[in-house]
């Protein structure tokens, strides 16, 4: 399912967040948003979840309004990882993945879950399963990152959203995650700092720039040193890598 925004303006406590951004991420594509801190990223993915509505503009999951969405439909269709998940409830680690069948479970309180062996299949996808019994509040950031990935997954999401989903992780659970997203195949936008990550893992970039677009398009097309020097101020050689084959971002500053 292909997820966008037309014309989309947001305002916050008066002061305009996200100014007319157009964006199309396309069904089955990982699109990768990237711009400096305070660029509207994290504020665009809370708009294309419908959690926000925009002042202006429309948010689009496939051909319908994500304000008009029921709540539960809209949970069953787009799954959000967050940035910092909290709580205080005493839960194991599967009972967090386990919140991601919610939207699926019938009505009434303790109404059985149609397809519970989905939770086992979204920890091993996220190679958390030697954590489930793990209490929440005892895991590492990197820890809750991964269970987050996979509460994610346990909804079965046709789109997944993922706000520096790298953040608390080592190199190798960064790769680890970002490979694992890709298997998927399920239309992904995720919100990424280390242009080199998006780089190597998206198909596309939406580039954020003091709320508006400065540039969108496949990676190769939109990542150069004059959108990097443009964009973040810094001198930067972007190039195809010999033997990495893909394009790599090498700083001057």
């Amino acid at each position: 399912m292909r997820v966008g925004a037309q014309d989309v303006t947001w305002i916050r406590g008066g002061q305009t967040v996200l100014d007319s951004v157009t964006a199309e991420m396309p069904e089955g594509a990982v699109t990768g948003l990237i711009g400096p801190n305070g660029s509207g990223k994290t504020s665009l993915l809370l708009l294309l979840a419908g959690l926000h509505r925009p002042a202006h503009g429309r948010v689009l999951l496939g051909e319908r309004e994500v304000a008009t969405l029921p709540a539960r439909e809209r949970a069953r269709l787009v799954a959000l990882l967050e940035q910092q998940a909290a709580t205080s409830l005493p839960l194991t680690a599967r009972q967090v993945v386990e919140l991601g069948r919610i939207p699926y479970r019938g009505r009434w309180p303790g109404a059985a879950d149609p397809a519970a062996s989905v939770v086992d299949e979204a920890m091993a996808a996220a190679h958390v399963q030697e954590l489930a019994e793990r209490g929440w509040n005892t895991l590492s950031g990197g820890e809750r990152q991964r269970v987050q990935l996979a509460r994610s997954l346990a909804q079965q999401p046709s789109v997944l959203l993922l706000d520096e989903p790298t953040n608390h992780l080592d190199l190798g659970h960064q790769l680890d995650l970002l490979r694992t997203v890709r298997r998927l195949g399920v239309t992904t936008v995720a919100a990424l700092h280390d242009l080199d990550l998006a780089a190597a893992y998206c198909d596309r970039l939406v580039v954020l720039d003091e709320g508006r677009v400065a540039a969108s398009g496949p990676v190769e097309e939109v990542l150069d040193s004059g959108l990097v020097a443009r964009v973040y101020g810094v001198t930067a050689e972007v190039e195809r890598h010999r033997s990495a084959g893909r394009v790599t971002v090498v700083w001057h500053r």
